[in-house]
């Protein structure tokens, strides 16, 4: 925009000049506002014009640890986990402060990165950073991260007792008893299985997509006790949840046999 000024002289000669220039542009205030358009659009999910614009905000501000969490999030978000990778290790590596919050979230995403790329001990030894950190504010998550972690490598005693102490500090985190539910029905504890499950389906922290992966999982376990009564309920709620993924279809295909 241009700036007209009016100059007055010391004698009283009045108006001398206008002047006219345009505003010195402050990189790093430019780069900040590229980066929150690019992070509404990650929040959006519109990963592509997400990566797109956050990239563009990374060549104003290099130096951003911020720009690289929003970057290693939509990456990851995108399936594309090496570049979620090196990202989010930028983020730490240009965040002073292990204790600043861009640093913590910074390490739960790499530990989820991780976790999706089945490098499990490397997950575990960042939610470990977590857990042991005072200032961290959601432990909940970094416990149920490391329960899957162990889960996964076939450590089922450490993967319960993860999930028993996330439940601890937030006894309504419905992730944990999602998978503390899978872990019982994988050690056909069945019954338990079933009361997890059903807290976690009736939660509306997790996604449609997860709660029919939880009434499909009640169903096969009512299957398994032969209730085909309430496996029919459970398959029917999946089907009406998520009725075209993976739960929903295979839940019919159930339907068909049992009905």
């Amino acid at each position: 925009m241009l700036a007209a000024f009016c100059a007055v002289c010391a004698l009283g000669a009045g108006c001398l000049t206008t002047l006219s220039s345009e505003p010195e542009v402050d990189p790093i205030a430019l780069a900040a506002s590229i980066r929150n358009v690019g992070s509404d659009y990650l929040r959006q999910g519109k990963y592509a014009m997400a990566i797109r614009t956050l990239q563009d905000a990374q060549r104003q501000n290099p130096s951003d640890p911020v720009t690289y969490y929003s970057l290693g999030e939509a990456f990851r978000s995108k399936g594309l986990l090496p570049e979620a990778e090196a990202n989010l290790l930028l983020s730490l590596e240009k965040s002073p402060n292990p204790q600043d919050p861009n640093y913590q979230e910074a390490t739960l995403t790499l530990a989820t990165v991780y976790i999706q790329m089945e490098r499990y001990p490397e997950a575990e030894v960042l939610c470990q950073i977590l857990i042991d950190d005072p200032t961290y504010a959601r432990p909940w998550i970094a416990l149920t991260n490391r329960g899957w972690a162990e889960y996964k490598s076939g450590r089922f005693l450490e993967a319960q007792a993860s999930y028993e102490e996330a439940l601890d500090f937030r006894s309504d985190y419905a992730l944990a008893h999602f998978n503390l539910g899978q872990l019982d029905q994988a050690q056909s504890r069945w019954l338990s299985a079933i009361r997890q499950l059903e807290l976690a389906s009736e939660s509306k922290q997790l996604s449609p997509l997860a709660q029919a992966e939880a009434h499909f999982r009640m169903g096969e376990i009512y299957i398994t006790l032969d209730r085909k009564d309430k496996a029919v309920e459970e398959f029917r709620a999946a089907t009406e949840k998520a009725p075209q993924d993976k739960w929903g279809t295979d839940s019919r295909t159930y339907l068909d046999m049992l009905l």
